[in-house]
């Protein structure tokens, strides 16, 4: 296969590793504290990361997409020390903006904790957790993804892998150790942050010793940069990235105004559910500075060839999680707690939504790489605004499910936006893309009808599966030279570890 494809399939490859790390040790900490921890303590500490999660996505996100496509198509033409002066200002542009946002949040955490007073977590609590995370967790986690951005744009996606080994192996250990002193929230809370600022200090030192590898042979003539494109660039996404976030927290954050306990067992559902996204954002995180570099070498067919392989494959990939989710979702559930089993029915629907999410997010990988964020962010509020007025209006009549309904219509919407974007711009889903679809839809049907008869959800699950690759082969959304190719790679990667 050409090198394009082999750089997004490497890159995705390591992101993939990470965010594989990050949903198994991520579902070990959430598992494990809520054996520790009761379900009140829990929804109060996912309320406030959905919150800090939110604002980070709004404070640090768009300059994230700006340093992997610039410093990517500056490192394409040789241009080393224009790379490190987009680095320099993203991090400082970064951590100001983290900053400001921070110490506002500060100041007003008693007012947001009042907006859960009717919990049986007291608002005062809430608002020290609040008033924690705040200047702790939104700089230095704003640091880290602007880092892993970097990373990616230098195709060094296996330090993102690094960080992300890290931060969750500090928040588990700091978060449990925490909790056997009876902290509770706090516990969780501090695992965060204190994770986050040991991965930001650890990432800062690998990003200078990575950026001196590139110091000779540089074309630049001199360091100077469109400052003004890129802010610009920037702003467009902080918008668009904001909005995508916070689209994903609305239902934890409204859903504990009325139950605290609901708002935990919906975001626990939330977070395995987005599992499924993990192969898209991957591939999504790759494929922007790739395509950035093929594009500034005007190998435009490159790029629609890139795309077309690029959804294909992580949509059959997708798939296998997909199946496992939608066919019996309790099965995962009851592993935390029974209780936890309320939210079946909104996991399914969640699945399917983050599924519908992620591929919204490899067209903006596209469409970022093609320098239309303007665009991007349009689609993406109108989206969001969607999915938060649904949200408000569905949670207080329907509850949990209600918060899911809402993010899948407004996912649907934000698809068929994205879809008619790109194209407008020459690329068209080809055939194989629909293939891969119903070939996930078949096996899905194959597997619930088999549950119905046998009752059996290992065997159910098993010929889901089957069916699924073998309907994938059958009709060449996937061939059997991307199979291999996908399994060397990633093969070579784990030999090396």
């Amino acid at each position: 296969m050409d090198k394009p494809f082999h750089r997004l399939a490497k890159g995705s490859s390591y992101l993939l590793l990470g965010n594989v790390t990050s949903s198994v040790v991520g579902a070990i900490f959430w598992i494990l504290l809520a054996k520790i921890i009761d379900a009140q303590h829990i929804g109060a500490s996912m309320v406030v990361v959905a919150l800090m999660t939110t604002l980070v996505a709004f404070t640090g996100s768009g300059i994230q997409q700006a340093l992997a496509k610039y410093v990517a198509e500056y490192n394409t033409n040789k241009d080393y020390a224009k790379a490190k002066r987009v680095i320099r200002l993203g991090l400082i542009v970064s951590l100001i903006i983290s900053f400001i946002v921070a110490v506002i949040i500060l100041f007003l955490a008693d007012s947001i904790g009042l907006a859960y007073s009717s919990s049986s977590i007291s608002n005062e609590s809430i608002a020290l957790l609040i008033a924690l995370a705040s200047i702790t967790y939104i700089p230095s986690n704003a640091i880290v993804a602007s880092l892993s951005s970097i990373y990616t744009a230098y195709h060094k996606a296996q330090y993102v892998l690094l960080l992300t080994a890290v931060f969750q192996a500090s928040r588990l250990a700091v978060a449990l150790a925490l909790a056997f002193y009876g902290l509770n929230a706090l516990a969780i809370i501090a695992g965060f942050s204190i994770a986050s600022i040991i991965s930001a200090l650890l990432g800062y030192i690998v990003m200078l010793r990575i950026s001196k590898g590139y110091a000779k042979d540089s074309n630049s003539k001199d360091d100077k940069i469109s400052v003004k494109s890129i802010l610009t660039f920037s702003g467009f996404n902080y918008i668009a990235a904001g909005m995508i976030t916070l689209r994903n927290q609305i239902g934890v954050l409204t859903i504990g105004t009325f139950n605290i306990e609901a708002s935990a067992f919906y975001g626990i559902s939330s977070l395995i559910a987005n599992v499924v996204g993990n192969v898209m954002l991957s591939i999504a995180g790759v494929l922007l500075p790739t395509a950035s570099e093929e594009l500034a070498k005007g190998n435009k067919d490159s790029v629609r060839s890139l795309f077309s392989v690029a959804l294909r494959v992580a949509l059959i990939i997708n798939g296998f999680l997909v199946l496992i989710l939608l066919i019996e979702p309790n099965y995962i559930l009851r592993l935390i707690s029974h209780s936890y089993t309320e939210a079946g029915g909104a996991l399914r629907i969640l699945v399917i939504a983050y599924l519908i999410n992620s591929t919204s997010m490899m067209i903006s990988s596209l469409l970022n790489a093609m320098n239309k964020a303007r665009d991007i962010a349009v689609r993406e509020s109108i989206a969001s605004l969607v999915i938060i007025a649904l949200t408000l209006s569905l949670v207080p009549l329907m509850g949990i499910e209600g918060a899911a309904y809402a993010l899948l219509i407004g996912s649907l919407v934000n698809l068929i936006l994205s879809y008619m974007l790109v194209r407008r711009h020459g690329f068209i889903l080809p055939l194989g893309v629909y293939k891969a679809s119903l070939s996930i839809g078949i096996a899905a049907v194959i597997g619930y009808i088999a549950l119905t008869l046998v009752n059996s959800t290992l065997i159910a699950l098993a010929l889901a599966l089957l069916v699924h690759a073998s309907f994938a082969f059958a009709v060449k959304a996937i061939t059997k030279k991307e199979a291999i190719e996908i399994m060397s790679i990633i093969a070579s990667i784990v030999g090396k570890r």
